[in-house]
């Protein structure tokens, strides 16, 4: 073991007690360490994304809103639903799909289609001889579409039913179902008419083999003149002879 002699230990802690002032000096003048670096935080999305986001989204949902009511108008027109009931019809929903579709093919087919449906049912009565409700079915063709390219020969074909019909015999439905008495004599009757007039006879029954029973009885009475005739479908039984043109 080294022993120093005391005036160096003296001197030792002299020199100590004389630098420590000069460190703690030191040690006040050290700058700070920098603080840490932020954590850069993700920027936000422009409100111009958000916008257009929207936007997109409320197209989205009016295609599909107007896709909806296409859907229930299509429903309506194939039920025969064209403008009654006012709410519910294929016209209503085909003109609110406009109001918020102006261009919508679509609907504007479907508006024309109501149109065509109705000139159908126009001709059905005029050959039928339902005069009345042929024209009706005309006048709501025209409401509905009065540019339709067939609309103006549908009126043409009307007044010519009028003009070459004898005669219009309606008879009750059920009783023809039954073949009630009554039916045999009036078919019986007309068989007489289309004899001194050499008329066509358009029959409407309930069915086809009423509609042949029908006939057949007109056609029993002329025996061997072969009768001109055809047979549709409806509620409302009847004959209509149509005369021959001249």
């Amino acid at each position: 073991m080294l022993l120093f002699p005391e005036s160096c230990r003296q001197g030792a802690r002299l020199f100590f007690l004389l630098s420590l002032p000069l460190l703690l000096a030191a040690c006040a003048q050290q700058p700070p360490p920098a603080p840490a670096e932020p954590v850069a935080e993700p920027e936000p999305a422009p409100a111009e994304e958000f916008v257009s986001q929207a936007a997109l989204d409320d197209a989205e949902r009016a295609r599909r809103y107007v896709a909806d009511i296409l859907f229930e108008g299509m429903r309506a027109l194939r039920n025969d639903r064209l403008m009654t009931p006012a709410e519910s019809s294929a016209y209503h929903y085909f003109n609110r799909a406009l109001a918020l579709d102006p261009d919508n093919q679509i609907a504007k087919d479907g508006i024309r289609d109501i149109a065509a449906r109705y000139l159908e049912l126009a001709d059905l009565s005029g050959r039928q001889g339902q005069f009345d409700n042929a024209e009706s079915f005309l006048r709501r063709a025209a409401q509905v579409d009065n540019n339709h390219p067939r609309l103006e020969s549908a009126n043409r074909r009307l007044q010519s039913e009028r003009q070459s019909t004898h005669s219009v015999t309606t008879l009750n439905s059920r009783d023809v179902i039954n073949r009630e008495a009554s039916v045999v004599a009036r078919l019986r009757e007309l068989a007489q008419v289309v004899a001194e007039t050499n008329a066509f006879v358009m029959i409407t029954a309930p069915n086809d083999e009423h509609g042949r029973w029908m006939y057949m009885q007109i056609q029993d009475v002329l025996g061997d003149i072969r009768v001109r005739g055809d047979i549709e479908i409806g509620e409302q039984a009847s004959v209509r002879l149509v005369l021959p043109q001249t």
